[in-house]
């Protein structure tokens, strides 16, 4: 899915060396320019050709290309000039091919750039910045690789609209009308519109288009090799990510339009002529897992990493609405993609109105219906069946100050996975990246594809990677505070001690739908930063202070106990967690809990984890955590009235402990 801005330009040059996936060592005169492939019966042709600094003659392809059921795609192939040699060989093989899967709201160009370090391409505004430091088809088809990009269905020139040029889908004959026969399905008709990630219909697109490069009879003009269908990885950020994470749990295997929620039909990946793909790994970044538990969060999810409950339930009962964030993302789709009519899978238009209409979600007939969808094992990956066999490495970098998809969604993810296979290969790095009001410097992410391309020149030759399997950048507000990072075997065991706070005394909200100026502050879409915002505290909230005992780094999510009596059939308490500084303060992290009973007062123990971090705390400062029942515009107000008396709140930190204060 989309930032709410655009990232900034990036700051430096590419430090990873040619050494990392060796590429033929051709002079740029020798380097024969590639032809344009033919995708199915599309004929490519070159849009762009360019070398990158440092790098070799790369050619850009493009056309639009019709996908399994008709729908035309704009499609951009990025063809190398040299051969590709695995790391630690002289021998030229053929081309892996990496699909970059873009984000809602964003286009063929995300991930295309004519450096390494990154730089929009002509004509395009829709480079995704530092997350592409030597992540883009530059990189990649500069080392020998092939790499598909291309604009997702139902959105702009693939059958959506757009403004800038007065293409509309309504106006485009070749977005309807045509069908197609699954092997196990009856004939159904295309459906050219955005399907919200499904399986079926945006995950087989990147399946199907693989296919077609696999039979183009592209040849690499220096080892005449093609495109090697064991060896597809797929990577992408947000939108591009969840996608990546299916795919890696999909096992090779193509799921069939006729498939429901709840009976998955599937067949083999195979190009159209038959030659059978695989995955070779997946490198999903600042993403979902659980798309439900992302944009209505209910509070329960949670590492269990010292001392946090046990992750809980994460669709009941139905969460609180990330309102600004679920209708700016709606509203991006109304300007420039195509959604399905009244009645027809996806009814996105009814489904935010029903979650916009609030509470009581319990009473709407719809949200079964919802919740099983956009929560269900066709668009959320924490829902598929955990594969026992073939399976897919996973390097997931994952986002700790992202406000729509926190760090948990990687984390639960992870635990899963290794919860039932304590040698899945599953990686995770994370840090202050993803959507705003993440910062994403530039450092980060330098660190964070340093790894990710080490990491996949291993995969490739079939080694077992070397990087940590976690890695956690400390998050810095501070000018000047020095880049931070700290590896383990898990996340929960970086942490080496704790912090622990408390307080007996009774304090009370009520339930409010008043913009306070800390919650308009720390609404993600209106500001774009978390740190050192202006020193508020709002009325209408439990508020806890206390000094900064050590120089300590927390890392992890800091546990909150809290006895509830609460006043109503529905509630929602969102926590904050504030660096206060002398003049101004920072939001470490937050969350928002759901609360559904009878009607009446009822006395609960409360304990949820706030999003896991890593943050360095500063002697001198207070900490200051924040239990309200408003946290608008970032959270939805609940419609109906409720009221809390919170005692006995306790709350513990993990922590790498520093010197005391």
């Amino acid at each position: 899915m989309t930032r709410s801005g655009r990232l900034s330009q990036l700051l430096g040059a590419a430090i990873l060396t040619a050494a990392l996936f060796g590429a033929f060592p051709a002079t740029h005169s020798e380097a024969a320019a590639p032809a344009c492939p033919k995708l199915g019966g599309t004929q490519l042709t070159q849009s762009q050709s360019f070398t990158p600094s440092g790098g070799n003659p790369v050619v850009v392809c493009s056309g639009r290309v019709r996908s399994f059921d008709g729908t035309p795609l704009h499609v951009d192939v990025s063809l190398p000039s040299v051969a590709y040699m695995p790391s630690g060989s002289s021998t030229a093989m053929r081309s892996p091919l990496v699909t970059f899967l873009s984000g809602w709201s964003n286009d063929v160009c995300q991930f295309e750039s004519t450096s390494f370090a990154g730089a929009s391409v002509a004509g395009c505004s829709d480079y995704i910045g530092n997350p592409g430091y030597d992540w883009n088809n530059a990189w990649f088809a500069s080392r020998g690789f092939v790499t598909l990009d291309y604009t997702p269905r139902g959105w702009y020139d693939s059958c959506g609209q757009d403004s800038n040029t007065n293409y509309t889908y309504t106006n485009d004959p070749a977005c309807t009308g045509h069908t197609f026969k699954d092997p196990d399905c009856t004939t159904a008709n295309q459906q050219s519109w955005v399907h919200l990630y499904d399986r079926r219909w945006e995950i087989r697109d990147q399946q199907y288009l693989s296919g077609l490069i696999v039979d183009s009879g592209f040849s690499n003009p220096v080892s005449h090799l093609g495109v090697d269908p064991t060896h597809v990885v797929t990577t992408g950020d947000s939108g591009g990510g969840g996608p990546s994470w299916d795919l890696a749990f999909s096992k090779d295997r193509v799921l069939e339009s006729c498939s429901t929620v709840t009976q998955l039909v599937s067949m083999p990946w195979t190009s159209p002529h038959g030659t059978a793909l695989h995955l070779a790994g997946a490198i999903p970044m600042f993403t979902w897992t659980d798309l439900v538990d992302s944009l209505v969060s209910n509070g329960r999810s949670s590492d269990g990493f010292n001392g946090a409950p046990a992750n809980g339930a994460h669709l009941t009962p139905i969460g609180v609405d990330k309102q600004t964030y679920v209708a700016g993302l709606y509203a991006l789709g109304q300007s420039g993609a195509q959604y399905a009519a009244a009645g027809v899978d996806p009814d996105i238009n009814k489904w935010f109105a029903d979650i916009n209409a609030g509470e009581p979600y319990s009473s709407n007939p719809d949200f079964p219906t919802i919740v099983s969808e956009v929560g269900g094992q066709l668009r959320s990956p924490y829902r598929i069946p955990i594969p026992t066999s073939n399976l897919k490495p996973i390097y997931a970098i994952q986002g700790t100050t992202d406000p729509l998809f926190p760090s948990l969604q990687a984390l639960t993810e992870i635990n899963r996975l290794k919860a039932a296979n304590s040698s899945y290969p599953v990686w995770g790095f994370f840090g202050d990246v993803g959507h705003s009001y993440a910062r994403n410097p530039l450092d980060v992410w330098r660190h964070a594809h340093n790894q990710s391309n080490a990491w996949l020149q291993a995969v490739l030759v079939n080694h077992t990677p070397t990087q940590p399997a976690v890695t956690l950048d400390i998050t810095r507000c501070t000018a000047g505070q020095p880049f931070q990072s700290f590896t383990a075997s898990s996340f929960g065991s970086i942490a080496t001690s704790s912090l622990s706070f408390s307080s007996a005394a009774a304090q009370s909200t009520a339930s409010s739908n008043s913009v306070t100026p800390e919650g308009a502050e720390s609404d993600p879409i209106a500001n774009s930063t978390f740190c050192n915002l202006a020193a508020h505290t709002d009325p209408n909230q439990a508020v806890y202070t206390f000094v900064v005992p050590s120089a300590s780094a927390v890392v992890g999510g800091a546990v909150v106990h809290v006895t509830a009596t609460v006043t109503g059939s529905s509630a929602e308490l969102a926590a904050r967690l504030w660096d206060v500084g002398a003049s101004s303060q920072s939001l470490i992290s937050r969350t928002a809990y759901r609360i559904e009973q009878a009607s009446g007062s009822h006395t609960v123990q409360l304990a949820f984890e706030l999003w896991p971090d890593a943050w360095r705390l500063v002697c001198g400062h207070h900490l200051r955590l924040e239990l309200t029942q408003d946290d608008v515009p970032t959270w939805r107000a609940d419609n109906l009235p409720s009221s809390m008396s919170l005692s006995n709140m306790s709350l513990s930190l993990p922590v790498i402990p520093g010197a005391t204060c």
